[in-house]
């Protein structure tokens, strides 16, 4: 079993993990980017949001559920994930500002690769409670986020400006794809991981709830005070209260597994659980955008 699940972990999450953000690279070109200074408010409280905010309440509720140093460093782990594909569509779904979230969520990818061996060491260091004698292999995780993220990326935006008549045909069925790759991988290793999930399960359950709820509530409150509109309220909501669980998984299970002595089978488990809640809050972002809010008549990718 454990052999299994090395292998779930080293080796198939890592490049599920790509594959999805290849596809999200495909939805993106040069004006994704330059469209910041369209909503320079929203994007500056998105990303505040997504880079400060969150990580800092995921320090608080882990301190507050009294977590074992590696459910701690998992949840702070999972905090400073960006959204990822799945933030996307739920903005899709809820008649958000799709082009707002993709902007956050491929930025926020792009910055990650810094702040994420940030926020872990500095949670390595407040959770275990002992000095750092093993060093934080900061190259080793920088090159690794580096590797989940932008490269595959940076490959879909390559596909996607060379070859755009094939990318407007594969698109959806990737995305199709994408999402059951998303699902059979947090599945699976919720399935080899099945005798840590019991056992956590309601300690951990009800903390990455907890920090699905209160930042959803903060994103929604943060773009109602600024009046930047009811679409990019709510997708600011959807932005920072949905994170990239397969990021945090590959992340906490992998990458640092073994640094300092923590257990990544162990450290996974907030994202895991996460990945199977995170979609009960959203479902009434969701039913409220669909009931309130017109079809913005666009489809979720902006053409070429």
């Amino acid at each position: 079993m454990e052999n299994d699940v090395n292998i779930l972990v080293d080796v198939l999450l890592p490049w599920t993990l790509r594959l999805i953000m290849f596809g999200m690279g495909m939805l993106l070109t040069v004006r994704d980017f330059i469209r910041l200074k369209d909503y320079p408010r929203a994007v500056v409280a998105g990303l505040g949001g997504q880079l400060l905010l969150l990580p800092l309440v995921g320090f608080a509720l882990a301190w507050l559920w009294q977590l074992s140093p590696e459910l701690a460093i998992g949840l702070v782990i999972l905090a400073a994930c960006p959204g990822g594909t799945t933030s996307n569509l739920v903005s899709h779904l809820a008649r958000g500002d799709v082009p707002l979230s993709i902007t956050l969520t491929a930025v926020n990818s792009f910055i990650v690769v810094l702040t994420i061996p940030l926020f872990a060491v500095l949670a390595m260091d407040l959770f275990i409670g002992e000095p750092a004698d093993v060093p934080m292999p900061y190259a080793s995780v920088i090159w690794s986020v580096f590797n989940y993220t932008i490269i595959p990326v940076a490959l879909g935006m390559a596909v996607r400006a060379l070859f755009p008549a094939l990318v407007r045909r594969i698109r959806r069925p990737y995305d199709i794809f994408a999402a059951f790759a998303f699902v059979f991988i947090v599945l699976i290793i919720v399935w080899d991981s099945r005798e840590n999930l019991l056992l956590y399960f309601v300690e951990v359950g009800s903390v990455t709830l907890a920090l699905n709820l209160v930042m959803t509530a903060l994103g929604l409150a943060i773009g109602a005070a600024m009046f930047i509109g009811t679409r990019q309220t709510l997708t600011l909501g959807i932005e920072i209260g949905v994170q990239n669980t397969v990021l945090g998984m590959a992340v906490a299970g992998a990458v640092l597994h073994g640094v300092r002595g923590l257990d990544g089978s162990i450290m996974l488990m907030p994202s895991a659980i996460y990945g199977l809640i995170m979609f009960l809050p959203t479902l009434a972002i969701i039913r409220y955008g669909r009931r309130h809010l017109s079809d913005p008549g666009r489809e979720y990718y902006s053409e070429d």
